[in-house]
Formats: C-alpha cells, structure tokens, sequence
C-alpha cells in the first residue's frame, strides 16, 4: 500500500481528506500538523486525525523556528498584503511544506498532500515549496476534487460517513490561526455591503469596548529584530506571544481587507494579528528615523516586490533570497526604542530613541538654535533646479515646433 502524509489543521476540510485519502485513493494516511501557536493541542490534533483513520500521527512544536526565520525575515521586509494583512498564512506554509517532506522522506511516502482548494493561495504555496525542495515527491490535492469542492459538500461527505466532526456544520467560515494572526474567510464574510460579524474575532476586543484609556508599551530593537518589551529581554517567540495579549485586549490588529488571489480573482478576508500589527507599526517608524531617504524609498518599492514573492509561494526561491540580501543590508542601524499607546484598535506613537538616528534637532529646528546653514539654500535650489530649467526651455521650443506644423 503507498503511503501519503497530509499536512493536517485538524479543520473540517483536512479532516476529511484523512478519510477521502484511505477510503477513496486506498492510502496508508499519515498526517503532519505544526504547532505554530494555534487553539488546537497536540493532544486533540493526535486524538481527531486517529478516529479519521490515519495510520500515523506526526505532530511537531515549531513556533521557535517559525518565529526566528520565516516571521523574522518578513518583518524586516514589513511584508503585508495590499490591505495590510500581515502575512500568517503565506509564511507558515513553506516551512509546513518542507516539514511534510521530511517526514515523507523518513517514512517512505510516495506522496504529500494538502487541504488546498481549486481557487485557494495555498495549492499554490504547497506545491511551488514541493517543486523547490522535492520535485520527485508527487503532491496529492483532495479538494480539488468536484465530490469535494465546497463547504457545504464536504460537511455533506462528512456526515454520509459519520465522519466524528462535531463543529463544522455549526461554521459558515474557514480559519488559519499561527502567532503571527488569524484569518477568516468564507461564506460568513462573502458579502461586501455587510461588515463581519463581532463572533469571528478570537484574538482581539471589540476596540468599542476596550479600555479608553489604552496601554503604552515600548519595543527595544537591535538591527530590526525586536528584542526587549517594556525593557525586558525575551525571545523573539515570546514577545510577539506576550504582545498578542497586550495588543489583543486593546483591540489592535483587526484588518478587513479585499485581496488578488494568485488565480487572479478578488476574495475577502478578515485578519486579526495584533502582534504583528504593532511590530509592523513600530519597525517602519524607526526605520524613518535612521534610514536615509533614498533608501527608505527604495526599500518601501523593494517590500512590495518581497511580500507579493511570499504570498506567491516563493518562500525558496533564488528570487526571494536576493530581496532578502538587500532588505537585511539595511537593518544594521534599525537600532533603538520606540514607545507606542495601544489604544481602542489604534496604534500611537509616542516616542522613538535611537544611537543612530539621522534627525538632527539643531538643524531640523524652527527656533533660534538653528544650525542650518540657510545662505546655502539659494545655490543649492538653483543646481537641483538646472535640469528641470533645460527640459523646460527644451519644451518650449518643442511646442514652437508644433505651432509651426500646424500653421
């Protein structure tokens, strides 16, 4: 019998690609799930995917590594979606998908396979990792399947195989949950005229009924990486952990956003990432006070490029690496503490320090101690202004031209 290993969420949809993969394909089904800091314990995830009939249960705790370098590198780059959404799901699935070929290696699987949809991200994401890191492996898609290719069929396939899945027919939405956010999407959040109802959220207070007052906290970074919060040292893990209560409870993180889907059409989805939000705020407002401005414009036009290449499913590729280089170049001097005010959903800012900071308060000045050297403003304007001077003469003789033409 070959054997196939399912990166499995412990959701109505992998959980009945367990059952589609030994009854329908006559697999031997062995699952993967990564602990990356969902609700689901190791304990319930074993439990669930054993009555489904998988013959072996694989379950590992890499919130550390996923933290250090896939959450880290893209937060250097500030990668978010187009509307913000930081990007959760993106970056957990190359490092679930180099995970599941580990394991196929180890158990001499012929196959991987994933709980990806026709339309999804994730088919895509799932198999450009495979092809990057084990082109031999082939990749198994259930949901691609007709019998399989809604909600609504899978809970019906569910349920004409007493299938032991208790929640799913209660759910109109699908959920992704990691340390990173937390992403809703489905029929619940299918209509753009309605906003998403208030029993969706898990990770963040209605920032209607969170505390007036807020709660100010201050990030310590050492070239980018966020190492200290309110001055005390943790790992990375820990503090975006830490910070997800404290943003959470204040209501910062929620982002309704309509995005590209990599088929090329448009779906909504709801995020909560209250850590990764405030992080993503503090880095970029630090950034401004060391980077210089040329950099900073290029770096801005750079993360663009970086985010759409995760979101892509180009985590290993030669592409992403390159973007990488550049964005970790200009990280040395990302040095300092930014204070912020977490306040009812809004993120403030209430102070940077940095050793390395490019603002100069003599020379930035309005007020008597000016140090700016303002007699040299005159020759500097007329030089910046010389080849706009030359095009517009230029111009002038070009419209000259034409009048002539015509007459």
């Amino acid at each position: 019998m070959d054997k196939v290993v399912l990166a499995y969420s412990g959701g109505l949809e992998t959980s009945v690609c367990i059952h589609w993969l030994r009854y329908r394909k006559g697999l031997d089904v062995r699952t993967f799930s990564a602990d990356l800091g969902q609700p689901l314990s190791a304990e319930e995830l074993s439990r669930q995917a054993l009555d489904l009939g998988a013959h072996g249960v694989f379950i590992r705790d890499l919130r550390q590594r996923f933290a250090e370098d896939f959450i880290l590198p893209a937060l250097l780059a500030n990668a978010e979606t187009e509307t913000g959404i930081p990007l959760s799901v993106a970056l957990s699935r190359p490092l679930i998908t180099e995970e599941l070929i580990l394991i196929a290696r180890s158990e001499n699987c012929r196959y991987i396979a994933h709980g990806g949809s026709a339309k999804s991200n994730d088919q895509i994401r799932f198999q450009m990792t495979a092809a990057a890191l084990a082109p031999d492996l082939r990749v198994l898609a259930p949901l691609r399947e007709p019998e399989l290719a809604s909600r609504k069929s899978l809970i019906r396939y569910a349920q004409r195989h007493s299938l032991p899945i208790t929640h799913a027919p209660k759910t109109t939405y699908g959920e992704d949950q990691n340390i990173w956010g937390r992403l809703v999407t489905g029929e619940a959040v299918e209509d753009l005229a309605r906003e998403a109802p208030e029993e969706l959220f898990r990770m963040t207070r209605n920032p209607a009924s969170a505390p007036p007052e807020g709660e100010e906290v201050v990030v310590g970074f050492d070239g980018g990486v966020p190492t200290t919060l309110n001055g005390k040292k943790m790992p990375f893990v820990e503090l975006i952990e830490e910070l997800n209560g404290v943003a959470g409870r204040n209501g910062v993180g929620r982002v309704d956003g309509l995005n590209s889907k990599i088929v090329g059409i448009k779906a909504r989805y709801v995020a909560e990432a209250p850590s990764a939000k405030t992080l993503l705020f503090a880095h970029r407002r630090l950034e401004c006070a060391v980077l210089p401005a040329e950099l900073l414009r290029l770096k801005r036009h750079i993360e663009r490029l970086y985010a759409d290449v995760v979101h892509r499913g180009l985590w290993f590729s030669r592409l992403r690496r390159a973007l990488q280089a550049f964005i970790d170049e200009t990280q040395p001097p990302v040095t300092g503490k930014v204070r912020l005010r977490l306040r009812q959903g809004v993120v403030e800012l209430c102070g940077v320090e940095s050793d390395y900071t490019l603002y100069d308060a003599d020379l930035a000045t309005h007020g008597e101690r000016d140090a700016f050297d303002h007699s040299a403003a005159a020759g500097f304007v007329d030089v910046l202004a010389l080849e706009h001077r030359l095009e517009g003469m230029r111009e002038r003789l070009l419209q000259a031209r034409v009048v002539r033409r015509r007459s």
